[in-house]
């Protein structure tokens, strides 16, 4: 037996970790009633338990073809832009509190999306039940609203409407689109946020001006209008644009959502995509280290550049973008590309014995500065 080079050339392999990886912004989760289920599926898909589905046909094999919930599967894995999948989750008809319904599926998957059917979309508490926990789980709502409900959304004189009641509240993390014939109006629009890719340049969107191929587009009243876009009800609508007998057949407008910082519907899901990739990016830093991450200048090095890595991948897939603003430190106007970061690296080297004891690196400051973007133009013409 010849003697082997392990003897003198000892080879210690290090596999790296993979960490993290960042949430899936365009996952959802709809929520059904056992009634909705063929009635031979009914014992293999128990209530409290949930399914992804891929393709409408999955769909059509476990729910009945003219049920809600085969309805809405259409709508959000059918027609343009295309989705991957939607999960389906069977409520208990035991569950009185949403909160009750909403923490079971939650403790089994992550999703971002929270849909429902059409008889729960029309009864008013619970659609304030599932606002609620949304906006306290960061999970998206986007509220359907159509019939009387969405009479009443566009009677500038009526302030009990639903659109009115989350605007009070101030969520964020749902928006309210009215109809006059489809109970499912604004799934359609948030197929386009589920199509992004953040890793993408120029990746993200507004909502308004998308087209939705299969929902009616609508032509109303002036006061119509003007009561979805006034700051009480914040309600999108689909509708057509004509101008001297030029008709486009079908665009969103006044995507916002009910927040008390009048943010708009791309604002919040991207400010929720970048602040998950921050966690995720700052977290693999520490973790995946081979030995440790020094509390030192050098380690507060790798966790500044963690954070700056995703802020300049979000200013290349169109969150973030150049300001000019006053700094509230000094007062001076300044101009960012998109975002600063505050935090030197020699910071760590004065923070307190109990922060170092706790194992802590210098507090990360950052500002940043969403890119927005153009919904109007003024023009103003001098003609000699």
């Amino acid at each position: 037996m010849s003697l082997s080079p392990t003897k003198f050339i000892d080879i210690n392999v290090t596999i790296k970790a993979s960490g993290l990886s960042t949430a899936n912004f365009g996952s959802a989760m709809l929520f059904v009633p056992a009634s909705d289920l063929k009635e031979n599926q009914a014992t293999g898909f128990p209530v409290d338990t949930y399914r992804t589905f891929s393709s409408i046909q999955s769909v059509a094999e476990i729910f009945n073809d003219d049920s809600e919930a085969y309805e809405v599967a259409s709508i959000w894995l059918g027609g343009t832009p295309t989705v991957k999948d939607l999960m389906i989750f069977v409520r208990n008809p035991e569950d009185s509190s949403w909160a009750t319904t909403l923490n079971k599926a939650r403790n089994l998957k992550w999703w971002y999306y929270t849909f429902v059917t059409k008889p729960t979309y029309e009864s008013q508490t619970d659609v304030k039940q599932i606002a609620a926990w949304c906006e306290a789980n960061e999970s998206f709502f986007p509220n359907c609203q159509t019939g009387e409900s969405a009479t009443n959304i566009r009677n500038e004189t009526v302030d009990t409407d639903i659109a009115t009641v989350l605007t009070t509240l101030g969520y964020r993390h749902v928006a309210t689109a009215s109809h006059a014939s489809d109970a499912y109006s604004l799934i359609y629009l948030m197929k386009h946020f589920a199509r992004i890719n953040y890793s993408a340049e120029n990746s993200t969107i507004t909502g308004d001006f998308k087209k939705s191929p299969g929902l009616a587009a609508e032509s109303l009243k002036d006061n119509e209008y003007a009561a979805m876009n006034s700051d009480k009800k914040k309600c999108a609508y689909y509708t057509t644009v004509e101008l001297q007998g030029s008709t486009d057949s079908g665009r969103w407008v006044n995507s916002k959502t009910h927040s008390a910082n009048d943010e708009w519907i791309d604002q919040v899901i991207d400010l929720d995509a970048f602040v998950n990739a921050v966690r995720v990016g700052v977290y693999n830093c520490v973790a995946d280290q081979p030995k440790k991450l020094i509390q030192t200048p050098t380690g507060q090095t790798l966790v500044n550049s963690a954070v700056r890595v995703v802020c300049e991948q979000y200013i290349s897939n169109g969150f973030l973008g150049a300001r000019t603003y006053t700094d509230p430190d000094d007062a001076q106007e300044k101009t960012s590309r998109g975002y600063e970061l505050l935090t030197k690296a020699e910071d760590i080297l004065k923070i307190s014995e109990s922060d170092r004891n706790k194992r802590l690196c210098a507090p990360i400051r950052l500002r940043v500065f969403r890119a927005g973007a153009i919904h109007a133009v003024s023009i103003t013409a001098d003609v000699f």
